[in-house]
């Protein structure tokens, strides 16, 4: 995950830079040109900026947009790159000289400062058109699919290609940032596409360069340079800065260090065309470059490369590959603050106590395979339907529909369900640490763990990414939770609360009485609720078992319920478990039964779309407040 100051650094420059170039442009229409017969070598030094600044305003080749609403903006500016380049070309027109030849250096440099903007606006262009949809073409594709796998090397060192070979196709099948993409899941039924019969590392890592396209797709120029005119142009570009450097070296040879202008504006062109050398360099070593030279391993060339790239491309880090944990028994939760610092930490409103209470440990192995054979048993279960259960196929599966504890916990409200189950798994897991034995040493061991690890994920959905559950009332469920759990975690021992949880004849306290009860949890007593579950859950041999497939229907349906723009908004972010699990379970999910409903909304209302900065539940700002319970 990216630090925060990183982040602003990059959010600042992508900001600013547009501002400062149409300033200093600004300043250049204004130079002052005494005779403008001659307007003097100096003069032309300073218009040679212009093109120089317009470049820029075309970003580098991995940062087109910084966020998802960028790519909406591409009209406005196509607008502005237009009347730029207007500009610009004023600017050389009052500096132009004929006689001198730095008048020269002005149209290569303008054709690099043409192509750079257009290349920016065609890539935001093409993500923001809402008009692309399924065609027949697009439909009979399928087929040349597979017979370009079926002619793929069957050697093992092009593994790696065949692997990001078929991620990209899979994307493209799917293209599940476009809202209007009508997908059968018939696209990637065959084997060659298929991913049922990988090992659970192997299916993260093909649907991890899946992502990584979608990533590309929605914030860089991979989607536009991987093509023959992004190509061509990008080669253009690099032919015309170096002719421009080696002609001004030419011209200025015996100047470099005696004038500040010529030093100047040499160091500006050397850096330009060092930065696109580095760029045609890295082109290469890419996922979209991979995928292209694997349409054409019949070359001899390519056949020699394309096992050293593919390797190459396996080593990146394409996301965190980490998993947000957060627990609602911690005791640090529940803490009093010294008066002066708890009204410091209500003002920040918690930003820097929710990075100190919540981890994110590196995902282990064991959790991928729990995750996604538990997917897989479902998707044979909903046939590609929605995905609208959210543990009652599970129940069905096991046959226990009729045990009223288990039952009321999953029909209840979402948010309610997640706290119900997450506090039940928890005292679960505390009494099987109590005894080694009954957890660590069982064949359970992994649906136990990977029960823990889920629960903590799904709270730390909840009250950190809330946006992505789309629950209006999470934050009265978290201040209701949190006031009903006080008392034990703060007052008293964690084990009375164990114990009175675990035991069906213990009493437990009557619900919380809160100065702004509202309807929404006056009937609901979540001690109570979650002693049923537990006494429930306790009875059942392969306890652990439901309890991760029950997890893991949540995760699913909480995917699939997420809109897809904040799916890609997270993307930006380092990735989350949920946008892996949402990519799983769509690839079989039937569009042509959902094309009627409204999968992903316009993300441009303020309500709808809470910036991740805010996303925290607000039930934090009172976490040190003494809430009267």
């Amino acid at each position: 995950m990216t630090s925060i100051p990183a982040y602003f650094i990059i959010w600042a420059t992508y900001l600013l830079l547009s501002y400062f170039a149409t300033i200093a442009l600004g300043k250049l229409t204004v130079v002052r040109i005494d005779d403008p017969e001659n307007p003097g070598y100096d003069v032309m030094l300073q218009g040679l900026l212009a093109p120089l600044l317009l470049m820029h305003l075309g970003y580098a080749d991995g940062m087109t947009a910084y966020a998802v609403e960028d790519n909406r903006l591409g009209l406005r500016q196509m607008l502005k790159v237009g009347v730029t380049m207007c500009v610009v070309g004023g600017i050389l027109y009052r500096c132009w000289d004929s006689k001198s030849p730095v008048s020269s250096l002005y149209i290569p440099l303008l054709v690099v400062a043409i192509i750079k903007p257009v290349e920016w606006v065609w890539a935001l262009q093409a993500v923001s058109n809402e008009n692309l949809s399924v065609t027949a073409e697009d439909m009979s594709k399928a087929v040349s699919i597979k017979q370009a796998f079926g002619a793929f090397p069957k050697d093992e060192k092009f593994a790696h290609a065949k692997d990001i070979l078929k991620a990209y196709h899979r994307f493209h099948c799917l293209k599940p940032h476009l809202k209007n993409w009508l997908y059968h899941p018939q696209f990637i039924s065959h084997e060659s596409m298929s991913i049922e019969d990988y090992p659970a590392g192997h299916a993260f890592t093909v649907t991890e360069i899946e992502l990584n396209f979608m990533y590309d797709a929605l914030y860089t120029k991979a989607p536009i340079l991987y093509t023959k005119r992004g190509l061509i142009g990008r080669f253009i570009s690099f032919f015309c800065l170096v002719s421009a450097l080696c002609r001004f070296t030419t011209i200025f040879k015996n100047t470099f260090l005696i004038d500040m202008y010529i030093t100047c504006t040499y160091a500006l062109l050397m850096a330009v065309t060092t930065l696109e050398l580095y760029q045609i360099l890295m082109l290469p070593f890419s996922d979209w470059a991979v995928a292209k030279m694997s349409m054409k391993h019949e070359m001899p060339l390519v056949r020699r490369l394309l096992p050293f790239l593919a390797n190459r491309c396996m080593k990146q880090k394409r996301w965190s590959r980490s998993v947000g944990q957060l627990n609602l028994l911690d005791h640090q939760l529940y803490k009093e603050c010294p008066k002066p610092i708890a009204t410091l930490l209500l003002w920040l409103e918690k930003r820097e106590i929710i990075r100190w209470l919540h981890s994110r440990p590196a995902m282990p192995s064991s959790l991928k395979a729990l995750v996604v054979q538990k997917i897989r048993e479902l998707d044979k279960k909903r046939d590609l339907q929605p995905f609208t259960k959210r543990g009652e196929w599970t129940l069905e599966a096991h046959g226990i529909q009729e045990k009223k504890g288990l039952s009321d916990s999953i029909a209840t409200e979402f948010d309610k369900s997640i706290i119900i189950w997450h506090i039940a798994t928890e005292i679960l897991h505390k009494l099987e640490s109590e005894n080694s034995t009954a957890c660590m040493g069982s064949e359970n061991f992994t649906a136990c763990m990977g029960s823990k690890h889920l629960s903590d994920y799904m709270i730390y959905l909840l009250i950190l990414r809330t946006y992505m559950l789309s629950l209006p009332d999470t934050d009265i469920m978290l201040e209701y939770a949190r006031c009903t759990l006080r008392p034990f975690l703060r007052d008293k021992d964690l084990k009375e609360l164990i114990s009175a949880l675990s035991s069906p004849d213990r009493d437990i306290p009557g619900s919380v009485k809160l100065n702004n009860l509202t309807w929404i949890i006056r009937d609901w007593n979540v001690l109570l609720k979650v002693q049923k579950l537990v006494v429930d859950l306790r009875t059942m041999d392969n306890k652990w078992e439901l309890i991760s497939s029950i997890w893991v229907e949540m995760l699913c349906y909480a995917a699939f319920k997420c809109r897809v723009y904040h799916h890609e908004m997270v993307l930006s972010k380092g990735g989350e478990l949920i946008t892996y699990v949402w990519l799983l379970v769509a690839h079989k999910t039937d569009n042509h039964q959902l094309r009627n409903e409204e999968l992903s909304e316009d993300p441009a209302a303020p309500i709808e779309s809470p910036s991740p900065e805010n996303a925290p539940s607000s039930c934090f700002k009172r976490m040190f407040r003494k809430v009267p319970a």
